[in-house]
């Protein structure tokens, strides 16, 4: 892997040790003390500040990671160094390092991510953020062969956090660790927060504590309300926010640390706190890591599912046009129990609108990782295709009386070794390059009339880059699809 390649440590030396031994040591002597839970947690959330300060608390949560199973890691990280509104931003190298060695990229997830108009990828952002940078040491001491994808999150708007947790949560499986890096409360008057002028610590704590109950019990509303009220300085918020979206229902955390920066000074007047909080959540089955995406199954699917998915995404944009509100399953009179197996299986989804009678786009916006029902998928995308697709103006009602509905209904995506693996007609593909992605379905080559070089050609295009980019250094997936139409 050529060195250009590779986002070096920029805290190493300062932030934690430099030297690879006395790196271990510590971490060591921090996992030492922690408990190991009966279950292990799939999801934490980590201090990120100087190992000095934080790492005893960070130890607590490392302890109880899920090290056996865990092949990937998701990073959830705030931006402390630019402003970003709205936009999560991901490595462009494919691979980060630390003196302990490098940990490679995941490319396959985030080509999946830059699929979403959410996601951009910038090392420029990356380079520097200590929040992403101080966990990597201690995920390559507790884990062992295992791929990385950090996303540093920018401000979000209530929209943009539902689009960045949907994008994120088709990616968790079983073999994925989930790692929120924020720290808590910032107390001082050069971090503009000193609302307890007496029992600092003592209200400090209180506070703090609020607001991790509420993280521990999945309350999403109740964090940001406690936030918003109080005005606590708890710089992983976003991530935070990102991440309650995330966790199918049931999950349930627990603290398993708290301390502050000054709890050996006793100096109040200027401290940070520091939370480890960890859930074991019900992630969905890894995906085969095969050569090639397995077939779907040609009954998987019935004509009256078939029929059924297409009524209900008709339905569910005829709603939101009457009442500019997102249909639920109540609204349009769907009963999820009485659905098919088929319909209740996780599947990725793409919906298309195309306007007849010449057949031209309209809209597209899919999933390609199975995280939710496959009436669920096709429900949400639908919405998403006809009002959120970022290449069209929402769609109207005049326009939706001339629209044609089709729907993929995926299997999961898997990487394969090179473009000659491509079956062109048989495989969907995304494609990777330098922080640059792209998607086609199955049937887009097909209907184009293109072979396969001529598809990469246009798929390379599509992704930003040069036509021939997809001949060398880039990355593909494949996935396979059950086409149907109005």
């Amino acid at each position: 892997m050529s060195a250009s390649l590779v986002l070096a440590s920029t805290i190493a030396g300062s932030w934690y040790p430099g030297d690879p031994a006395s790196l271990k040591a510590m971490i060591s002597s921090f996992l030492a003390p922690c408990p190991v839970p009966e279950k292990p947690c799939n999801v934490v959330v980590v201090p990120h500040a100087g190992y000095p300060y934080s790492g005893p608390t960070a130890g607590y949560a490392y302890a109880a990671v899920d090290r056996k199973s865990t092949r990937r890691v998701i990073l959830l990280a705030p931006s402390h160094r630019y402003a970003i509104r709205d936009l999560a931003i991901l490595p462009m190298s494919d691979a980060v390092s630390t003196p302990l060695g490098t940990i490679p990229v995941d490319t396959a997830m985030r080509a999946a991510l830059l699929h979403s108009p959410l996601f951009r990828a910038d090392d420029g952002v990356h380079r520097l953020e200590h929040s992403t940078q101080i966990q990597y040491p201690f995920l390559q001491y507790c884990l062992d062969e295992f791929q990385i994808l950090p996303v540093i999150v920018g401000s979000l708007s209530a929209a943009a956090a539902d689009g960045l947790a949907n994008a994120l949560r088709s990616l968790l499986a079983a073999d994925v660790l989930l790692v929120v890096s924020s720290d808590f409360i910032h107390y001082g008057r050069d971090f503009d927060y000193e609302p307890f002028p007496v029992e600092t610590e003592a209200k400090t704590r209180e506070l703090n504590l609020s607001a991790a109950d509420a993280i521990c019990r999945r309350d999403t509303a109740g964090f940001e309300r406690i936030v918003d009220e109080s005005g606590a300085t708890i710089c992983g918020r976003e991530p935070i926010r990102a991440a309650l979206r995330m966790l199918p229902e049931g999950s349930a955390g627990s603290m398993l640390h708290y301390a502050t920066s000054s709890d050996e000074s006793r100096d109040f007047s200027r401290f940070v706190c520091y939370c480890s909080i960890g859930f074991h959540a019900e992630f969905p089955p890894a995906p085969e890591r095969a050569e090639h995406a397995a077939g779907p199954e040609s009954g998987v699917l019935s004509e009256s599912d078939k029929r059924f998915l297409l009524d209900l995404a008709r339905r569910a944009i005829q709603y939101a046009l009457n009442t500019r509100m997102v249909a639920t399953a109540d609204a349009l009179g769907v009963n999820p129990d009485a659905l098919s197996p088929a319909l209740r299986k996780n599947m990725g989804a793409f919906v298309t609108l195309n306007l007849k009678p010449n057949h031209r786009l309209r809209g597209c916006i899919g999933e390609i990782q199975p995280y939710r029902p496959l009436w669920k998928a096709v429900l949400g995308r639908a919405i998403d295709a006809a009002f959120r697709d970022p290449r069209f103006l929402p769609l109207t009602a005049e326009e939706f009386a001339g629209v044609e509905i089709e729907i993929s209904a995926l299997t999961p995506a898997v990487p394969v070794g090179g473009w000659r693996d491509i079956v062109i007609g048989r495989h969907g593909m995304t494609l990777s390059k330098n922080g640059r992605s792209a998607v086609f379905l199955p049937q887009v080559a097909p209907e184009q009339g293109w072979g396969i070089e001529e598809t990469l050609t246009h798929l390379s295009m599509k992704a930003g880059l040069p036509p021939d980019a997809w001949r060398e250094g880039a990355s593909f997936t494949v996935f396979e699809a059950i086409v149907f139409h109005e």
